[in-house]
């Protein structure tokens, strides 16, 4: 009995099904009013350019860092530089070109303020006492400022130099504080309460679901302003092209440059990859119609695929975003094989009725590639056990990719192949490829030979996958020549790192007590009496943190109210404050100062004090893991603090998604594996064709795993999740050639006639299938965002290595390993 002979199957086949296809215009028609039933839900689809999709949602650090931002301010900053062509930095025409500039971009919708080199305290301008600080504060904005004088003193400032300007005096930069929307924040807050109640009554389920919907569209809308507001600082950067050498760069930077650059390689390269299928379609099969049909059928997919994201409200992530190029390999492929079949039976019958030919080619297809449909959901499927909310994401779409795909496959396809002429007989239809001959010729003559290679290549891969790694940084994520790579090295190099982390320090929170009336200079106590919570012994124990900050070479810039401490130290010969200093000093800073070099780095009533640290990517050889694992060891060895030092930043957060990538990939390819198997086992009614079909194509995803480990290739948003890709793909072509193989055995009773008669028929859509996509998706090699490269490749090399095993290992199995029942 076939391994596919289900009654219920096997009814609806030959039942309803062959009655649905004796009216293909209802057909046509009824897939019409779909598509313009879903037109609504086009506008609703969306891609998630928030830096929000570069962390992990479900990550206890992210609660963390969110609570830290609403207290001293979160990372919606940019950078911008501006190094004069004509004339110097220091120079009053400069000076004034920058006030422009910075009124510009402060008049920017969604810039919430801007803070440049023309808003930077001059204490010594010229120097004075700390009694008479407050009153001879100036700016490069004062008439009378010494601009030389000025300029020494900012690029050896402890706290300005490498941030508002570089060492050698020659490049400034502008920080942009980027207007965020307090909305998300209570709504974020609102739902995190719902979320952690035991038991929800329906009331309050009802509420939170109503509030994800507001957090929703909020957020949909907070993107699309975000957009307008980068758009115009970028478009201000280009305007200064004669001027200066400009760039700009950020965290929301980085992250709206990944999808910008994804949807343009998904117009951009989906165009030329659809003109490369078909091409490749035309070389294998001659025939217009054989290129229209499946380029049609996957466009249509896609249309559906797209509306119902729409409708369901789900965003595509940089993880998820190609999801278009592995709905089209899916598509092609059941296309490729209907098609083989179709022409098939053409072939052996010349006189069989179109329609009979058409039903018995969906007839003969639909159960494995129903089965192919399902266990490649199952592979996708193992993603939605993923802690990373894109990764659960991506599953769930390509699960939806995958179901749309099949039901096109067996509509559409089908429909309009009804309505169309009868085909002619291929005179190539014979005509065997040569690999396919060579794999043919291999698995049956030197099986042996095959299965030992095979062994071979399994034990060499452990080395390799043993090599893999998360050694990501954002800078490699862009190919040199873009503008967002320019960007980031170019402050990376001059002004003090690129991604930001901070680290926090507690302290007993600030309590006023009775006998602050006033300090050692007569200041009132109601103007600042939080400095009188800044002490020596924590001033001393943020050196000794920041210095060792500061000798890390993984580490640029740290900004500290250490920092501030050095500054003061400039008045007083280089002597350390005294606690009553110290509260001179604090009290002596002018207010509107205050604000922008105090509270960013401490908080009296929280008893907080934060080390706000810039991390080098450019030329430097590090983990993240191991810079954050040896900052926290030290701080907990160095410092006495009670409760203990916390690490937080975009650093941090970005290093827990890539763990957590890991772990989910480790534990998503176990149950990749395990619900193959038991698949395999359900659809093959056999424990041995179970094994057999499974072994090659974990062969196949271990070989690519290999090959990154020693490529140097990291697994990153993209590629952790090749290894079910893999699996999901190479089952497909297994269970289509298993089952052939069985048709075929049942016909001959002899595994070696059946292993032959497979590879000169199935072999051949496998060999086809493989060959359309592999050409296609090398082209993703030319884009501008390297994990789209990697993945392009990485897929491309999947589909060889899944086609080499399923038509050598896997023959070469059933030859020496199955017994006919």
């Amino acid at each position: 009995m076939s391994m596919f002979n289900l009654k219920l199957l096997n009814r609806f086949l030959s039942g309803r099904y062959r009655k649905c296809l004796n009216y293909p215009v209802a057909i046509l028609l009824a897939i019409v009013l779909l598509a313009v039933a879903a037109v609504p839900f086009l506008g609703d689809f969306r891609f998630d350019a928030s830096d929000d999709s570069l962390v992990a949602e479900g990550d206890p650090a992210l609660a963390y860092y969110r609570e830290i931002s609403d207290i001293f301010g979160g990372e919606d900053f940019l950078f911008f530089t501006y190094e004069p062509v004509n004339q110097p930095l220091f120079h009053r025409d400069t000076l004034e070109r920058i006030r422009r500039l910075a009124d510009r971009l402060q008049a920017i919708d969604g810039v919430a303020g801007v803070f440049s080199l023309l808003d930077a305290p001059l204490l010594e301008n010229p120097p004075v006492p700390l009694a008479q600080l407050q009153d001879n504060v100036k700016t490069l904005g004062s008439d009378d400022v010494d601009l030389a004088q000025a300029r020494q003193e900012l690029v050896a400032s402890p706290l300005f130099r490498n941030l508002l300007v570089s060492a050698d005096g020659r490049i400034t930069a502008l920080r942009i504080e980027l207007a965020t929307d307090a909305r998300l924040g209570e709504l974020r807050n609102q739902i995190d309460t719902l979320d952690s109640s035991q038991q929800l009554s329906a009331e309050q389920r009802r509420r939170l679901a109503g509030l994800r919907d507001q957090l929703r569209s909020t957020r949909i809308d907070f993107l699309a302003e975000r957009k307008r507001t980068l758009d115009a600082i970028r478009q201000v950067r280009d305007d200064l092209d004669t001027e200066a050498v400009a760039h700009v760069g950020g965290v929301p930077l980085v992250a709206a440059d990944m999808i910008t650059y994804v949807q343009q390689d998904i117009l951009t390269f989906g165009a030329v990859v659809i003109l490369i299928i078909a091409l490749m379609l035309f070389a294998v099969f001659r025939r217009l119609r054989w290129v229209m049909l499946p380029l049609l059928t996957t466009a249509v997919s896609v249309y559906f695929t797209i509306a119902i994201l729409g409708l369901l409200q789900q965003p595509v992530t940089v993880i998820s975003s190609n999801f278009i190029s592995l709905l089209a390999i899916v598509s092609i492929a059941f296309s490729i094989h209907l098609i083989r079949r179709y022409r098939e039976l053409l072939q052996d019958d010349t006189d069989q009725a179109h329609v009979d030919l058409v039903f018995q080619s969906l007839v003969d297809k639909f159960p494995p590639c129903l089965y192919t449909a399902i266990t490649t959901m199952v592979a996708f499927g193992s993603l939605l056990t993923s802690a990373i909310v894109p990764v659960r994401d991506f599953g769930l779409i390509m699960c939806i990719s995958i179901l749309v795909a099949f039901l096109m496959s067996f509509s559409l396809f089908a429909g309009i192949l009804l309505l169309l002429p009868r085909g002619e007989p291929s005179a190539t239809i014979d005509s065997e490829p040569w690999l396919i001959t060579l794999l043919q010729r291999l698995s049956t003559r030197h099986s042996v030979l095959v299965l030992l290679a095979a062994l071979v290549t399994a034990v060499l891969a452990v080395p390799g996958i043993s090599r893999l790694s998360m050694d990501n940084k954002f800078i490699n994520y862009f190919r040199t020549d873009t503008g967002i790579y320019q960007s980031l090295a170019y402050i990376d190099r001059h002004l003090g790192g690129t991604v930001p982390m901070d680290i926090v320090v507690p302290f007993p929170p600030y309590q006023q007590s009775p006998d602050q009336s006033a300090d050692p200079f007569g200041q009132p106590d109601q103007e600042f009496p939080q400095r009188y919570w800044f002490t020596p012994d924590k001033i001393q124990q943020l050196h000794l943190l920041q210095g060792y900050l500061e000798d890390q070479p993984a580490i640029g810039k740290v900004i500290s109210v250490a920092t501030l401490s050095r500054i003061a130290r400039r008045l007083t010969d280089g002597d350390a404050l005294s606690a009553p200093e110290l509260v001179a000093a604090l009290g002596a800073v002018p207010q509107q100062f205050r604000d922008s070099l105090l509270q960013p780095y401490a908080a009296p009533g929280e008893g907080l004090m934060r080390l706000s640290a810039r991390m080098h990517e450019l030329d430097r050889d590090y983990l993240y893991g191991d810079v954050i694992d040896s900052i926290q060891n030290q701080a907990d060895q160095q410092l006495d603090v009670g409760d203990g030092v916390r690490i937080t930043g975009m650093a941090v957060l970005f290093n827990n998604m890539l763990d957590s990538l890991y772990s989910s990939q480790r534990s998503t390819l176990l149950f990749v594996i395990l619900a193959t198997f038991l698949l395999f086992m359900l659809l093959l009614r056999s424990l041995a064709l179970a094994l057999l079909g499974l072994l090659p194509n974990l062969l196949a995803a271990a070989t690519v795993l290999a090959f990154m480990g020693f490529a140097g290739i990291p697994l990153d948003m993209m590629t952790i999740t090749i290894a079910a890709i893999i699996i999901g793909i190479g089952v497909d072509d297994a269970i289509h050639f298993l089952h052939r193989f069985r048709t075929e055995l049942n016909a001959s009773g002899d595994v070696a006639d059946a292993v032959r008669a497979s590879h000169a028929s199935i072999g051949h859509a496998i060999y086809h299938t493989s060959l359309v996509v592999v050409v296609g998706f090398s082209v993703l090699a030319f884009s501008n965002f390297v994990p789209t490269v990697y993945f392009g490749l990485l897929t491309a090399l999947a589909m060889v290595l899944a086609l080499l095993a399923n038509l050598s290992v896997l023959p070469a199995l059933l030859l020496r390993f199955y017994r006919s029942p």
